[in-house]
């Protein structure tokens, strides 16, 4: 009779694991999973209580998060010590299960308040762990009745392994939970960062809009007006400084507009500049009335913003000259050198300079600026006669730009 007893009692104590780990694979709720294996606890091993305490480190306590069979206000409330002297603190120390059955005589442990206001005779503990940190201990006790047997122990840690099973899960959906949080809010604040972004270029590009505006019709009232001046004004020499005047602004204006449509701040396609401006300045120069063509080659290069206005008053000092004193048509040149830098060639099929003109000693206007702006871009300026024996050869060349050379801009 006592052998089937036994084996009915093991029996129900595998039904009631059976529930218990059903109940542990579709809980979403930890607290109702920690009452629920408290409350089996007691039934499958037939004890007056039965508790479920939480480890907390920083007190080096048990707190009972879950039980049965207890005074109200000690479940979620009341503390247990965590030393070795204590049952609980035994086993959790250790990772051995604790039989106990005999508190009030045992020499191992202490009594705790707890137990003794609840007239607790026996205990046993197993250590509730799954793959992280130990969570605490699961706990059973009596005032009397049968002892506790290694068999009760096999059938309390198989609840407490479900239990640390079940944290480990509920530990990866709040950490889950946690990373997708975090996510949303880095999505969120990248968002923002967008936008304000965005709002800063619409700001930016409203700005520059703005500037170009102004700047441009500030070029373009200052070429006019010396235009006006040049029309009004008798003396034929007079006009033709001013005509120049206006023929720079425009050159500089024309820098101004490649500068604003680039597509790196400050700097400036000196390919797309310099067609540009050998465009207007056929026209503008009186080339194309003289029925001389104008020959451009400009070999891709960028330069920043002041160094593209310094070549390129230069070349519009180079080719009003050439308009002016030369014949045929003009060539000009502009390659690239093999260690960096360029060449700029401007050519003409006239007389060359005069037999006892001196480029470098002229006072006038343009050449002052042509050696001036040459010596500025650190260039090295040349006048010399074409291979052909005819005509004027001007060759300017120019070291590599800082950016090349490693250098601040």
């Amino acid at each position: 009779m006592e052998a089937n007893k036994d084996v009915d009692i093991r029996l129900r104590q595998q039904a009631l694991i059976a529930e218990f780990g059903l109940a542990a694979l579709r809980s979403q709720d930890l607290q109702s999973l920690l009452d629920m294996a408290a409350r089996l606890t007691a039934c499958g091993l037939g004890s007056d209580f039965a508790k479920v305490l939480e480890h907390l480190p920083g007190e080096n306590t048990f707190l009972v998060r879950a039980g049965v069979g207890w005074h109200p206000g000690v479940v979620g409330h009341a503390r247990i010590g965590g030393e070795m002297e204590s049952p609980a603190g035994y086993a959790f120390r250790t990772g051995r299960p604790v039989i106990a059955n005999a508190l009030a005589s045992e020499r191992r442990f202490q009594m705790t308040p707890l137990l003794a206001e609840h007239g607790v005779r026996r205990a046993v503990n197993v250590i509730i762990r799954g793959e992280s940190t130990p969570y605490g201990v699961l706990e059973a006790d009596k005032r009397d009745g049968t002892a506790f047997t290694p068999d009760d122990v096999n059938f309390l840690q198989a609840f407490a392994n479900t239990l640390g099973a079940a944290m480990d899960r509920e530990h990866t959906r709040q950490e889950m939970s946690r990373l997708a949080a975090l996510a949303e809010a880095r999505a969120q604040e990248a968002e923002e960062a967008l936008r304000a972004r965005d709002e800063l270029l619409r700001q930016k590009d409203l700005l520059m809009r703005e500037i170009d505006h102004r700047v441009k019709n500030s070029l373009t009232v200052t070429r006019s007006l010396l235009a006006m001046q040049s029309r009004l004004t008798q003396d034929s020499s007079s006009r033709a400084l001013l005509e120049e005047a206006a023929q720079r602004v425009s050159t500089i204006a024309r820098v101004h507009d490649r500068l604003y449509r680039s597509s790196r701040i400050g700097q400036v396609d000196l390919a797309d500049y310099l067609q540009g401006l050998c465009e207007e300045l056929h026209y503008s120069s009186g080339l194309t009335d003289a029925g001389r063509p104008l020959h451009v080659a400009v070999e891709v290069a960028e330069y920043s913003a002041d160094d593209a206005v310094s070549i390129g008053l230069i070349v519009t000092e180079l080719l009003t000259n050439a308009a002016k004193y030369g014949a045929g048509p003009v060539d000009l040149q502009c390659r690239r050198l093999p260690g960096g830098g360029l060449r700029l060639t401007v050519c003409d099929a006239g007389h060359g300079l005069p037999p006892d003109f001196a480029p470098a000693e002229a006072t006038g206007l343009g050449m002052v600026l042509i050696h001036g702006l040459s010596q500025k871009l650190s260039g090295t300026l040349r006048w010399s006669t074409p291979e052909s024996g005819i005509g004027l050869l001007v060759t300017l060349e120019l070291p590599p730009p800082p950016a090349e050379r490693g250098e601040a801009g």
